[in-house]
């Protein structure tokens, strides 16, 4: 799980690789059922649901599949019992983390951080560096009340392009108007720290860090904002991670960005479209019945919900199943990563070869 993703301009629609697994120990069933649910595998995930497994690796995958399609009281009610059976300790604590990961993106913090430190005393080896970044998160937000909707009322605002190709738009943070970069991609909303506090953003006590698009770890602070508004859709506690401006800035401050709003808003907005009617792009928003009502009888959706990561599975030629797809549109290029070329070499048939430089452009 990536709550505490932060989102430079540098990518887009990601294949998402598994963590590699290191449990030795595991039984081999284990072992398939824990790379499922780091993997994000719906499919394998179904299949071990509907198969011959012990009752608690059944039950686990089918609460990890109820979480992935965002039916979160069912997660829970499926995966509490497992977290407490008497089984294997690495069942249990992945049972936990899935719980984790719900309570997360429910506003559930404590409740999380619970999960995520018994988790780690249960089987600290489940435990991964996502996990453990997502757990001090989770520590820092304890006191921190859930996201609430004030308002709801469905709208549409235009969306311009910033000079990375980043979409934004108009919101209101606090009173003050700001232009702000959509990214489904960002489990938190963000904003500098000039911007904080020219704001007046409540600062919370307990800092934390993120992990940058080049790697490096990024000192950060935690803010809520009272309000946020967006067309005539009002939000309240907001929670934002809090950068240094310079973590914000690229290519020696020709390119800046202020304030990021991130999925836990835009889930909040129970739906949401890019259109581009005539020409003119906006982001629309709010419930549409008619929509609902089409896709209640349609086939199961092709989105996913990874904690807070958005995840599209995609029929792309070449590939032998669906692929699962980081939905990030707070980048610019769609990325394979190496497993899945390695599963399916064809999806590199018509591919050349370019030598690539990534740089930190502050550095």
């Amino acid at each position: 799980m990536h709550p505490t993703r932060w989102i430079a301009p540098l990518l887009a629609l990601v294949i998402l690789s598994a963590p590699a697994l290191a449990r030795a120990a595991a039984p081999p069933g284990i072992v398939a059922l824990v790379g499922a649910i780091r993997a994000n595998d719906v499919t394998t995930l179904e299949s071990i649901a509907r198969g011959t497994a012990p009752p608690e690796q059944r039950a686990l995958a089918h609460g990890t599949v109820l979480a992935l399609r965002r039916q979160d009281a069912q997660a829970i009610a499926a995966l509490q019992p497992v977290s407490r059976a008497p089984t294997d300790p690495t069942v249990r604590a992945n049972a936990l983390i899935e719980l984790a990961s719900v309570f997360m993106r429910d506003g559930r913090y404590r409740d999380c951080y619970d999960a995520f430190r018994a988790a780690a005393r249960l089987s600290p080896r489940s435990m991964h560096h996502d996990d453990d970044q997502s757990m001090a998160f989770a520590h820092a937000l304890m006191g921190v009340k859930p996201m609430r909707v004030v308002r709801a009322v469905s709208g549409s605002l235009p969306i311009t392009r910033d000079k990375a190709g980043l979409m934004r738009v108009r919101v209101t943070l606090d009173a003050h108007p700001e232009d702000a970069v959509i990214d489904t991609g960002a489990g938190f909303s963000t904003i500098s720290a000039t911007t904080a506090q020219r704001l007046g953003l409540r600062m919370l006590d307990q800092n934390a860090s993120v992990s940058s698009s080049t790697k490096r770890t990024v000192p950060t602070q935690l803010g809520i904002a009272r309000r946020l508004q967006l067309g005539q859709t009002v939000l309240s506690n907001i929670v934002f991670i809090v950068l240094p401006d310079s973590a914000l800035s690229f290519a020696h401050g020709a390119y800046t960005i202020n304030t990021i709003v991130g999925l836990p808003v835009l889930l909040a907005l129970r739906r949401i479209e890019f259109v581009d009617p005539a020409g003119t792009p906006h982001l629309k928003f709010g419930a549409d019945p008619r929509i609902e009502r089409r896709d209640s009888e349609a086939h199961a959706p092709n989105v996913l919900l990874s904690a807070l990561t958005p995840l599209v599975l995609v029929n792309v030629p070449g590939a032998s199943a669906p692929l699962r797809m980081l939905l990030d549109t707070g980048a610019n290029t769609t990325l394979f990563a190496q497993n899945a070329v390695q599963t399916d070499p064809q999806l590199l048939r018509h591919a050349t070869t370019h030598l690539l430089r990534l740089v930190d452009c502050n550095r």
